[in-house]
């Protein structure tokens, strides 16, 4: 979640970027010889592009010349850390190995990591220069923007290339989608079954003549059930038969679990018995 806020609160800084000058990818995530990596954001102009490895961490981060190590030192307690710009040079490093892959024209590939933290502190061994650098503050990116920018104004692509590689980073952009489940190492057997109750969280609430109703805390609702099959989609599977969903939600009646997944306009495959109502796409409201 920290890393989340971190990345949420440069969109205002972002935004002060001209839209006719650059292009901005936030997540981008590309598979390079055989691995996948993503990029906090990309900034692509006709002239550079720069990798933003965005931190939100807090307390005190100290760079250390020797052996580039990273200490973090928080409540008292110092502990190393992963060097957070040698992580940018190695994204920026992917991302021009991924364009030259992807016969795209070459361009200077700069990065910076960009603290979003403002109660955080910033110090640097003496010596340091190389590191610190591609280091700045939230408030201090617009600059530095600028700063690469002044040096290096000779324009490398056209505004068709342009528009093919935004094209391109998008087609073969690859949201990742962990199978959850696995990751901590629980079965679906072990989730529990049945509709939640969406104010007190009760499990399982009762259905009475198509209506949700909590016997704790006498909630009524007609769409109780909705988030539960969701729930389903993210973490059993993206599909689910009128079987599957009456064992999920405790029904016994075939025809109302057919209503509730009819009601959902939920893209389906096969015929009556055989149908399967599968997860909508992402763009779909």
């Amino acid at each position: 979640m920290a890393g989340y806020r971190g990345e949420k609160s440069l969109v205002f800084h972002l935004s002060m970027l001209p839209d006719e000058k650059y292009y901005i990818f936030h997540g981008i995530r590309l598979l390079y010889q055989g691995y996948y990596f993503q990029i906090d954001y990309l900034i692509l102009c006709s002239a550079f592009a720069l990798v933003l490895e965005v931190k939100n961490i807090s307390g005190e981060l100290k760079f250390e010349k020797d052996f580039n190590q990273t200490t973090c030192k928080k409540n008292g307690n110092e502990e190393r850390i992963k060097n957070p710009v040698l992580q940018a040079k190695l994204q920026a490093k992917k991302l021009k190995g991924w364009l030259k892959e992807h016969n795209c024209t070459a361009i200077p590939i700069h990065y910076l990591v960009v603290n979003s933290n403002e109660k955080t502190t910033i110090t640097s061994s003496s010596g340091n220069e190389q590191i610190t650098r591609h280091i700045c503050n939230s408030e201090d990116l617009i600059d530095k923007i600028d700063q690469i920018a002044n040096f290096n104004k000779e324009e490398k692509l056209d505004s068709k290339e342009m528009k093919r590689i935004k094209r391109l980073l998008l087609a073969k952009h690859t949201p990742e989608n962990p199978d959850i489940l696995k990751q901590f190492n629980l079965s679906p057997l072990e989730l529990l079954s049945g509709v939640k109750c969406p104010i007190c969280s009760y499990v399982p609430i009762n259905l009475h003549y198509g209506t949700w109703c909590c016997p704790k805390c006498k909630l009524k609702s007609k769409t109780a059930h909705i988030p539960t099959i969701n729930d389903y989609f993210l973490l059993v599977k993206p599909s689910i038969t009128n079987a599957e969903l009456r064992e999920l939600l405790q029904i016994g009646s075939t025809s109302i679990a057919s209503k509730f997944l009819t009601s959902m306009n939920l893209p389906f495959t096969g015929t009556y018995r055989n149908r399967v109502y599968h997860h909508p796409p992402k763009n779909q409201k």
